[in-house]
């Protein structure tokens, strides 16, 4: 994938937090190669005890580390549902953007927001302008399902691992010492698995080489 043309990448979280736990090593590797980054959240809202503009807050950090703006949709919290409105707003970043891969959260999720975001984006993608998408694992929620992530697309991050944590750590309301080490544990398993030091993994929808 990455030997090919430029990438117009969108990357879509339920939350705040959802796109640096889970696959910031992946986008910091698409920068460096001068693909296009796009990242949208789905929901906004206060939760876990957090105030929304506090949690903004931090948004804006992490998204300072990343290098790249965050588009929030006007969802809330608890009110959130596959809609209309929401796979409108989706379609209007792919065709703005003209984006051609996307990594969403993964489908199996055991969080409510996850598999509706999901959802979202997966009507979203049904126009043959989207030719790969992948879903990424969250250490917290992608493990108490009755589904299993099938990881079969890995990437190497070792280089932008120091990167992934600074962006993650910019969530100080909610990340815990137990957070970082459950992050740099699995990206050490999955570097295992593919023979690097860090790395990510993707169960893939589906992949069109051009």
């Amino acid at each position: 994938m990455f030997s090919r043309e430029k990438l117009r990448v969108l990357a879509v979280g339920a939350h705040p937090d959802d796109i640096e736990v889970g696959c910031a090593g992946t986008l910091l590797k698409h920068k460096s190669l001068g693909d296009d980054l796009v990242i949208a959240i789905t929901t906004q809202g206060g939760y876990g005890g957090r105030s929304w503009g506090q949690i903004q807050a931090e948004a804006l950090k992490a998204s300072n580390v990343l290098g790249t703006e965050y588009i929030i949709l006007d969802n809330k919290i608890g009110h959130y549902e596959m809609n209309w409105k929401t796979v409108g707003e989706l379609d209007k970043i792919i065709s703005e953007h003209k984006i051609d891969t996307v990594y969403s959260v993964w489908h199996g999720d055991s969080h409510q927001d996850h598999r509706l975001t999901f959802q979202n984006v997966l009507a979203a993608c049904r126009r043959k302008l989207i030719q790969n998408l992948y879903c990424y694992e969250l250490s917290d929620y992608s493990y108490r399902s009755q589904d299993t992530f099938n990881a079969r697309f890995f990437v190497d991050i070792s280089d932008y691992m120091d990167k992934k944590i600074e962006s993650v750590k910019c969530y100080k309301s909610y990340i815990t010492d137990q957070h970082i080490e459950a992050v740099l544990g699995l990206a050490k398993h999955r570097g295992l698995a593919c023979g690097s030091e860090y790395a990510e993994a993707f169960e893939p929808l589906f992949n069109i080489w051009k």
